[in-house]
């Protein structure tokens, strides 16, 4: 484990933490995403479905750029203006006429009532200041890291649902691409295909989880998406960096139990060891649950995200939940870009497994923690 990261398994009395979350229990949460295909993983457009299943009201909104980072989400909604003004220290002016001159998803966001915004980290660095970013000409120059772009996006939901508890979606670490099978070894899926992509044949065998997730990142690192064993930007400790930032810019919702982490990375390095040890049948290491070299499969890969964002925003445990929505491969209809590939199957067994590991980890983690009483 890196050597400044707080370790998962902090001391914290997990019976006390349930007590909290007991005392605490949620019963509507109308939620908004903002992320990509690693948020749209969870099926988000089932959430309301499996919220009800255990008695819960999960309004779910979402806003998903394929590859988007926070900050395209930011630009997006100040639609041209200068609307954060010093970055994270300015004052937030939001008039009629920018939520009217705003795009779809934004004005979504502008116009909607939020107990809940989730935030994907999802970019290449902690803080990069440019004027231009991937061939887009920015307003001015900003930091389009993951730490100012989160903030900035807080600070704006803030400001129109001042009682908002706002999570950071921590995600996995890819694999890395491998090669393009010759044409007589190519699976079922790729046949006929015009287009494949490296991406879409990863080199599983030579992946392990653990030294991915547990690299150190340096923001002196003039590429992170360079790492031994892959991204160091797609690392526990990144996303740890981000966080700490965060709660250094939001101390006041940090201290009211407002700032919270959905730990999908450290939840997979947790199932990673339980399935390796045998205990989720099904399975035998965390590369079951990848289809490429960073998206998840149908069945229990998405239905056990999917839970870690139900015990997150209702705080409890996700033993409640109908996991056959999760198993039927019919409802997922067409998977053009193999994003989701051969459904994993869900079993009383392993659905129990996962819902454990999800509360175990939800009631332990430093950033997961119910808010105070």
């Amino acid at each position: 484990m890196p050597r400044h990261v707080a370790p998962v398994g902090m001391l914290v009395a997990a019976s006390l933490l349930c007590g909290a979350a007991h005392a605490q229990t949620v019963k509507q949460v109308r939620a908004f995403y903002f992320g990509n295909s690693l948020t749209g993983c969870t099926n988000p457009q089932w959430h309301e479905t499996l919220g009800r299943s255990a008695g819960k009201q999960w309004q779910a909104t979402w806003w998903l750029g394929a590859g988007w980072q926070l900050w395209q989400h930011r630009e997006e909604i100040e639609a041209g203006r200068d609307l954060f003004g010093a970055g994270a220290k300015g004052d937030l002016t939001i008039d009629a006429e920018l939520i009217k001159s705003a795009s779809y998803n934004a004005k979504r966001f502008y116009r909607g009532r939020w107990d809940a915004v989730v935030l994907q980290l999802f970019a290449g660095f902690l803080a990069h200041e440019t004027d231009q970013m991937w061939g887009r000409k920015l307003t001015r120059r900003k930091d389009t890291g993951d730490l100012s772009a989160a903030s900035d996006l807080i600070r704006l939901c803030l400001k129109r649902n001042p009682d908002t508890v706002a999570y950071v979606y921590q995600v996995w670490p890819p694999m890395k691409s491998g090669k393009l099978p010759p044409a007589e070894k190519l699976p079922d899926w790729a046949k006929g295909k015009t287009k494949l992509r490296t991406a879409e044949f990863p080199e599983r065998e030579a992946f392990d989880y653990a030294k991915a997730w547990e690299q150190a990142y340096d923001s002196e690192t003039e590429k992170p998406w360079k790492g031994e064993h892959g991204p160091v930007n797609r690392t526990q400790d990144f996303s740890y960096q981000v966080f700490r930032g965060l709660q250094q810019r939001h101390a006041n919702l940090w201290k009211a139990g407002r700032l919270r982490m959905v730990p999908a990375g450290d939840l997979y390095l947790a199932l990673d060891k339980k399935m390796k040890a045998g205990h989720v049948p099904g399975t035998r290491d965390i590369r079951d649950f990848y289809t490429d070299v960073q998206h998840i499969r149908f069945g229990l890969p998405r239905y056990t995200t999917a839970a870690l964002f139900y015990a997150c925003l209702f705080r409890e445990h996700p033993g409640k939940l109908d996991w056959r929505l999760y198993n039927d491969l019919a409802k997922y209809g067409d998977d053009p870009h193999h994003d989701g590939g051969d459904l994993l199957s869900i079993t009383a067994e392993n659905a129990k497994a996962v819902n454990d590991a999800i509360w175990e980890l939800v009631t332990n983690h430093p950033y997961t923690r119910p808010a105070k009483q």
